[in-house]
């Protein structure tokens, strides 16, 4: 048997409740959306001659077994739909890939022709892809009698599908590659790994503690003076220094000034670090995420990341900088507190204590619960923001599909998921905190009771009973502080958990420890047996060798998703090859450090990004220390000259985000003025002109002609004519280079480019272009 996934033994029992003992499964699998791409629990079994999808939702809850004991959940598969097919009516299986979504499809055979000959088998989200493939691959070896594979095969495949998943809880890892569970990790070294980088504000830390200890002690002292000190010693004619009423009043102002002062410094460095620490995380932060790989980002949303950065770094502030602080010092005035109390009233300090272990005991209870309302409600906070900034990316396409009602229905969805997971944990913590502050106050209670019999039975003084009281207030307003530290606490430590997610993610690329120099870059490039997959089950380049001498330009075209762009991800390290070489003038890519490897490169995309600023700022984004003359000149050579000069600032305009928006040629213009200033030794053209007309087009090719001698140029190219002075013409179909040559040579031999070529003259006939 093949388990793709970790079957549930309740998923187990509801399939042998079928009919269908687990034993005769073949395959088994998981996706995670139902036929309306709504989150749903679908597993999908395989046996000798049937496909079943059973759909549901795995649900557990907290079987308690008393108060003081740990409860242990209980888990439930509640069945939704059961589906059932005859593996014999399908031919092949395979899968889908949508926008951010997958599904497993089937074609039906041919004599099956009584429903549509593509159906549906489960939808999935990318987090299920990779099991999908393995799953297809190996239904699809079932059908064409490839049943019997080796017990290898099956064990590494269960080997790969116990890797996903954590082995003390079952849960999927965040980050297969790194195989940590944020559940399961030892808080403790959580704290640990984050104290780390305090460490370098131990003095200003040190301090806050300090003054925070002086106040705290000042603090403690003031009960006595105007309580028992003042009854006893002022008041009572027979005390020390009965009278002297001026005398206690003059210690009372003293040492509040004095705590006043404190007070003020303690609030100065506060905000002195406070801005500090907040500034170096998010920094470290920021350069955690930009150290990772591209790969990285492809499967996260924008919104998501903003929200570690910015609401993460302030939790863990708050966390080191405030909670800290205040447990070190509240921990000190309990003990302080307690101290005195038993040395005036041992009897009366245990009542005071009575209710406080029960009511911890039932605060680390409550904590597993409030853990699992804040992961939730942080969830939804970062669901909404990611889907906040994809619609306003695409606000465009929004409105010009009349669509606002659709993603202003989809916005409340997701915002009323949000409020209603803050209301839950705010219901939690406002319902059930109180009742533990009553438990505690239970014993102030009883202190009243008692104490008020051992003044009257002549066994305590008045004084002393006042003074009693008011430390016991007192230290309950620490020991209160450690029960509602509680829900802060869950707050920083989901912060920590997924912001060490980003710290300790390893980029797929790395830079050479040891780089070899590159020197005078000639601009020879070459491809040898090179084999990259986005996916590790998926193919894009597969043994892909040609070489481009110096100065050399070529073309590569193809049918969309074909691989073009790929080649030049590839050559500039955006990702690694899986194998074989990408070499300049004879050096491996992976030996050349990040920085000589893209100076002497420049890319126009088709997906041209122009930043925050004025337009003279975004063409020196390529060399920072070009003159304007230098800028200006670029300018010229792109065709953006004439249409900046003709803006109301001209170089200075600034676009961007509520400022002077451009249309997508000029963004384009822009972006090739870049790559011209950078003046590299290789340059790669990547649908460079995608956005122009063909008058704009023509009219700065005969620029982009003398840009490019003397370069080695890549261009990759939708409009094959323009491919007819390349020295020679790649042809990239299926990840493989079917055809190879000249413009001429490749329209005599007929192939896939002249079909190609033939296809693009016959629509630009149509609509009255001649090229």
């Amino acid at each position: 048997m093949t388990e793709l996934y970790d079957i549930p033994a309740e998923v187990k029992a509801a399939l042998e409740t079928k009919g269908i003992p687990y034993e005769k499964v073949d395959i088994a699998a998981k996706t995670d959306l139902d036929d309306g791409c709504v989150p749903c629990d679908n597993y999908i079994f395989v046996t000798d001659g049937d496909i079943i999808i059973l759909a549901g939702s795995m649900t557990s809850r907290l079987k308690r077994n008393g108060i003081f004991k740990q409860p242990k959940p209980e888990r439930h598969f509640f069945e939704l739909s059961y589906t059932h097919h005859s593996l014999s009516d399908y031919e092949e299986f395979e899968v889908e890939e949508l926008l951010s979504s997958a599904r497993i499809v089937a074609r039906r055979r041919a004599d099956a022709d009584t429903l549509p000959r593509t159906e549906l088998i489960a939808n999935l989200s990318n987090t299920y892809k990779n099991e999908a493939y393995k799953f297809v691959r190996k239904i699809n070896a079932l059908i064409k009698g490839e049943s019997k594979e080796s017990s290898d095969d099956d064990n590494n495949a269960n080997n790969e599908k116990e890797e996903l998943f954590c082995p003390k809880c079952g849960r999927r890892y965040a980050d297969p590659e790194r195989k940590v569970c944020m559940r399961c990790m030892d808080k403790v070294s959580i704290i640990k790994r984050f104290s780390v980088f305090f460490t370098r504000y131990r003095f200003h830390m040190g301090a806050i503690i300090l003054t925070m200890v002086l106040t705290s002690g000042l603090g403690i002292l003031a009960p006595y003076i105007s309580s028992g000190f003042y009854y006893d010693e002022v008041l009572d004619e027979n005390g020390r220094f009965f009278g002297k009423i001026l005398l206690v009043i003059g210690i009372i102002l003293v040492t509040r000034i004095i705590s006043l002062l404190v007070t003020i410094v303690n609030g100065v460095i506060t905000s002195r670090i406070a801005a500090k620490v907040t500034y170096d995380l998010k920094k470290e932060i920021f350069g955690a995420i930009e150290r990772l790989s591209i790969g990285y980002f492809t499967n996260r949303h924008t919104g998501g990341l903003m929200t570690q950065v910015n609401n993460d770094a302030n939790n863990i502030y708050w966390f080191f900088c405030d909670i800290v602080p205040y447990s070190v010092v509240n921990a000190f005035q309990i003990i302080g507190i307690i101290v005195i109390m038993l040395i005036m009233e041992p009897v009366l300090t245990l009542i005071s204590l009575l209710t406080v272990p029960v009511a911890f005991i039932i605060t680390k209870r409550l904590f597993i619960i409030l853990e699992k309302y804040h992961a939730k409600r942080y969830s939804q906070s970062r669901s909404l923001n990611s889907l906040l900034s994809d619609i306003l990316s695409g606000i465009r396409v929004v409105k010009a599909f009349s669509k606002e009602s659709e993603e202003a229905a989809r916005f409340s969805v997701r915002n009323k998921a949000l409020a209603d997971a803050n209301m839950k944990a705010s219901v939690f913590n406002t319902t059930v905190f109180p009742f533990i502050s009553m438990l505690i106050y239970i014993s102030n209670m009883l202190v009243l009771g008692v104490g008020g019999w051992m003044v009257i039975d002549g066994k305590m003084s008045y004084g002393i009973l006042l003074t009693f009281i008011a430390y016991m207030n007192m230290v309950y307003s620490p020991l209160m502080f450690f029960v509602d530290i509680v829900y802060m606490l869950t707050d920083c430590l989901n912060s920590m958990n997924r912001l060490l997610d980003v710290m300790d993610a390893v980029p797929d690329v790395v830079e050479s420890k040891n780089p070899t120099p590159l020197g005078e870059v000639r601009g020879e490039v070459e491809f040898d047996n090179v084999v990259f997959g986005y996916e590790k089950n998926r193919t894009v380049i597969d043994e892909m060798s040609f070489k481009i001498k110096p100065g050399e330009v070529i073309g590569i075209v193809g049918h969309t998703g074909a691989g073009k762009s790929t080649l030049a991800n590839l050559l500039i390290r955006l990702y690694d090859v899986a194998s074989g070489s990408i070499k300049i003038d004879g050096v491996d890519i992976r030996d050349i450090s990040f920085n000589d490897l893209r100076k002497n490169i420049a890319i126009v995309s088709q997906e041209t990004y122009l930043f925050m600023g004025t337009i003279m700022d975004n063409i020196k984004y390529a060399r920072p220390d070009a003159t304007e003359e230098e800028v200006i000149t670029a300018s010229k050579i792109a065709g953006a000259h004439d249409f900046i000069i003709k803006l109301p600032d001209a170089y200075n305009t600034r676009i961007g985000f509520g400022y002077k928006d451009l249309s997508g040629g000029e963004r384009q213009r822009i972006s090739i003025a870049r790559a011209i200033l950078r003046n590299p030794r290789i340059l790669i053209m990547d649908e460079a002109t995608a956005a122009m007309d063909t008058q704009t087009e023509r009219r700065i090719q005969a620029a982009l002609d003398n840009l490019v001698k003397g370069r080695t140029t890549i261009m990759i190219a939708h409009r094959l004519s323009t491919l007819r002075n390349a020295d020679y013409i790649i042809v990239v179909e299926n990840g493989k280079m079917p055809e190879f040559g000249t413009h001429a040579k490749l329209i005599t031999k007929k192939g896939i480019f002249f079909r190609l070529y033939k296809l693009q003259m016959e629509a630009l006939r149509n609509i009255g272009i001649e090229e």
